[in-house]
């Protein structure tokens, strides 16, 4: 019988794990980390803090095989307690080195204060140590180690199929570079992939790769790109293409030669959110089954209870588990602040309950929160907050800078500058950072973004106001987190998200231990009550599921009834709330239909489609759609028709002209986007775009205001001038106050954000919003005039995806260089561009330039694309 072949330490692991005595000393130590936190009266006894050591010492060392990883972690967060409580016990700081080396974590132990004494037992354990050292050294890195059970995930990178999902902290990303590198310096020839969910992270990770393969790029014939236009068809060198899963789906059908030996698809939790964004994961994969040699794919995720179910994307067979990582480098205390019950409390993960710290006075609001607990948890701490909502977490940030003097520091000083001149000397950004204050927010450049992430990392700034950027992977381990709400937008957070949330405080190298502190809301029914952060925190995660599993039977024939009449545009089902993701699986499943490809939508719908019915819409899509079936599941068939009509019968040529001498031609490119909504049927397909619930009036304004932006951008102007524009016109006392917010969406009047910071925001998210929207269209309209032998001379694609109608600026950007920095070199270039038969060149006289971005930006570029450089 099983039972019979345990071993009896196993046995012993069962009970200790269940140990009454444990868990009552778990529950005091949970109480006395509270008041110690809270600077209260607090105490264990001598026995009750060595047994706790002792407990650890055993927990770290667990061989139960259905709880090991648990009991570690157990024994982990009593160390990391203690060590912060009892920062000098020689007792601690020596049981603390025995549960991290357990833990093969060998990164330097900070402030030792005990003195082992030389016997031959403690030489023989160094020795171990130092063996394990050594046998688990980075590749590549001669003084680090892989950390716990990062050596397995980097072994199973070399696989040719595997998904994995470990906690947030354990440097996933990290490792995928690691590996790249070593494939690189080994002489591996091939492109490889990475997609990652944000601009941000493609800068980051992109960043991150040129600098560690350094002079290796040259040498190996290597070039990292982020977008499918640095891709040179005549380039004899490999790529390592850092991309989101658009640009990358984009890539592969721009150039169907172009092929990987390696692709990672990091933050793969992506592909089981109900966003029409996932189908892209499902169409790259589509696209790879059909290449003869297939490459190695590896899917990489936090927390995910069964992360093989990705490789569905691959194998469309019954996945298996995959490989999931439960232990953590680091740990976390929460408290909960119940601002109805007026209460805090410290939660008790191993016995799942909590217990009382202290009474509120009063009903604290959330910035009060905030700035008690910065008072007392110190300067020397790096806190986020979360927000749900821009404006919450804009707003809260100037309500704690109130109590905040100006700092002197010199490099806070030159990131508010840097602020200034990126985005605009009036943003409240400016302001905030001046104090060591920050708020990081999708709308942010990503510069700024990245300067923000940095000064962060540096320890410049203290304090960062958050929204859900931080679930896209945005790499900033804090010491401590608020988490204000359990909402992100108009959603609510799954408790994968949460947990991935929370997994963020705790940083390798330098702590243990993060602190999290839930804020309710101040009613007993609030979305964020002390109920709704216990199910988050007690409840086992759920499976998983991918975004096709929307598809219920009933969606399943809506889809079936309309494709069976050549309807794409699926009018049964357009009142579904995830209509646009229905919508783009059932193009992508005609797809798979016309390739006669068994892909993951095909088969989820084979339960409920016949092969039979499947011939039968297939043939009544070609009845319908006689000249050509869409291949972008960014568009349908009949707004493919529909564009193919307009070039023929219409006779359009290309793109109005955008300026005539110093003139903007607003008017006129209104006209085409209003052409453009008619051709591909915007009020349903892109409906909240163009406001198409709201009157003519006010869909008529959007669109010309958008013309206005639109054109500005693509003209090349700067982001802070066209904010000045937005300010002016949105001026209160004479101007449009409705100017980019035509609908009242935003708060327009929150009384701590200033009128130009609400402009500027509304400019950033516009932009954001157009550069998407209308760069798919652009490209859609470049493309079919192309085919038809008119390829446009100004190309509004281009101008969009660069923010300029300049060759120069577009060339330099290609070649890695932000949009602020190419319009500097262009406005210098006779002194920095080098131009021979209509061939660009950069003067290396640039690194001399009195412009930090551009010398730092030359800097990554030499390295990568040094053929460029005179």
């Amino acid at each position: 019988m099983p039972q019979q072949e345990k071993r009896l330490g196993e046995y012993l692991y069962e009970y200790l794990e269940n140990d009454d005595y444990l868990r009552k000393l778990m529950s005091i130590l949970s109480k006395q980390y509270g008041c110690w936190l809270f600077h209260l009266d607090w105490k264990l006894t001598g026995k009750q803090k060595h047994d706790l050591l002792r407990f650890a010492d055993l927990l770290s060392k667990s061989i139960n095989k259905k709880g090991d990883s648990r009991q570690k972690n157990s024994a982990l967060k009593i160390v990391a307690t203690l060590s912060k409580m009892y920062p000098n016990d020689p007792e601690v700081s020596l049981i603390t080195n025995e549960v991290l080396t357990s833990f093969n974590n060998f990164l330097p132990r900070q402030g030792q204060s005990y003195t082992l004494v030389p016997t031959i037992e403690q030489l023989w354990n160094e020795a171990l140590v130092n063996y394990q050292k050594e046998k688990r050294q980075i590749p590549g890195e001669e003084s680090k180690s892989f950390i716990g059970k990062q050596d397995i995930i980097f072994k199973s990178l070399s696989n040719e199929l595997t998904s994995f999902s470990a906690p947030t902290s354990m440097g996933k990303t990290f490792l995928i570079e690691k590996y790249i590198e070593l494939q690189v310096k080994e002489g591996v020839v091939g492109n490889f992939a990475i997609t990652v969910p944000s601009k941000a992270l493609i800068t980051e990770v992109k960043v991150q790769l040129i600098k560690d393969l350094g002079a290796k790029l040259g040498e190996k014939q290597y070039r990292v790109i982020s977008h499918p236009e640095e891709y040179r068809v005549d380039y004899e060198g490999s790529y390592i293409c850092v991309m989101t899963p658009e640009r990358l789906l984009a890539l592969l059908t721009q150039y169907s030669e172009a092929r990987l030996i390696h692709l990672f698809i990091d933050e793969s939790q992506k592909v089981t959110e109900a966003s029409s964004r996932s189908v892209f994961y499902y169409e790259i994969f589509d696209r790879v089954s059909a290449w003869e040699n297939r490459p190695k794919v590896t899917f990489v995720s936090p927390l995910i209870p069964n992360p093989g179910i990705f490789k569905k994307l691959v194998q469309t067979a019954a996945s298996n588990d995959g490989l999931r990582i439960v232990e953590s480098p680091v740990t976390q205390v929460e408290i909960i602040f119940d601002r109805y019950a007026n209460k805090a409390e410290v939660y008790d993960d191993l016995n799942q309950n909590t217990i009382p710290i202290g009474k509120l006075k009063e009903t604290l609001s959330v910035p009060d929160i905030i700035r008690k607990m910065i008072s007392i948890l110190g300067n020397s701490n790096f806190n986020l907050v979360y927000y749900g909502s821009k404006v919450n977490a804009i707003s809260d940030a100037v309500v704690v800078s109130r109590s905040m003097e100006e700092s002197n520091d010199p490099r806070l000083i030159e990131l508010a500058d840097y602020i200034s001149r990126k985005i605009h000397p009036k943003y409240i950004l400016v302001k905030l950072v001046r104090k060591g204050i920050a708020f990081h927010t999708g709308e942010l450049p990503v510069d700024v973004r990245i300067r923000i992430e940095e000064a962060c990392r540096q320890g410049i700034l203290k304090l960062v106001f958050c929204t859900s950027t931080l679930l896209e992977g945005v790499n900033l381990p804090a010491d401590n987190i608020f988490v204000t709400t359990l909402q992100n937008g108009k959603r609510t957070l799954s408790q994968l998200d949460f947990l991935n949330l929370i997994g963020r405080v705790g940083r390798l190298g330098h702590s243990m231990l993060g602190n999290i502190f839930l804020i309710t809301g101040d009613t007993a029914n609030s979305h964020s009550n002390r109920a709704a952060y216990l199910s988050r925190m007690n409840n086992r995660l759920k499976k998983a599921k991918l975004s096709v599993d929307v598809i219920k039977p009933k969606q399943a024939a809506a889809i079936k009834k309309s494709l069976e009449k050549g309807d794409v545009r699926l009018d049964n089902i357009e009142k579904d709330k995830n209509y646009d993701l229905i919508r783009k699986l059932s193009l992508l499943y005609v797809k798979e239909l016309r390739n006669d490809h068994h892909g993951v939508v095909r088969t989820h719908l084979a339960k409920h489609i016949t092969y039979k019915e499947e011939r039968k819409i297939l043939q009544s899509l070609q009845e319908r759609y006689v000249d050509e079936l869409e291949d972008d599941i960014n568009f349908s068939s009949d707004q493919s028709e529909s564009l193919r009509n307009k070039i023929s019968q219409e006779n359009i040529k290309g793109y109005p002209n955008i300026h005539d001498g110093e003139k903007l031609r607003w008017p006129e490119v209104k006209a085409f986007l209003l052409k453009l909504s008619e051709i591909f049927n915007w009020a349903i397909y892109e409906s909240d775009f163009v406001k198409s619930k709201q009157d003519k009036e006010t869909q008529d304004k959007v669109i010309e205001d958008d013309a206005k932006i639109a054109l500005l951008w693509m003209s090349g102007y700067s982001l802070q001038r066209i904010c000045d524009f937005a300010i002016q016109i949105r001026d209160p006392e004479r101007g449009d106050t409705r100017f980019l917010n035509r609908v009242r969406q935003y708060h327009e009047n929150t009384p701590n954000i200033d009128w130009e910071t609400i402009a500027i925001n509304l400019v950033m998210k516009r932009l954001q919003n157009l550069q998407f929207v209308l760069g798919k269209y652009f490209l859609k309209v470049t493309q079919e005039l192309t085919k038809s032998g008119m390829p446009p001379q100004n190309d509004w694609y281009r101008f969009m995806e660069y923010g300029t109608d300049s060759d120069l600026r577009i060339w330099l950007q290609q070649n890695g260089y932000s949009r602020e920095s190419s319009e500097y070199i262009e406005d210098n270039k006779d002194e920095f561009i080098i131009q021979t038969d209509n061939n660009y060149f950069v003067s290396k006289n640039i690194l001399k330039a009195n412009d930090l971005d551009a010398v730092s930006e030359t800097k990554e570029i030499e390295i990568n694309v040094p053929e460029i450089f005179i």
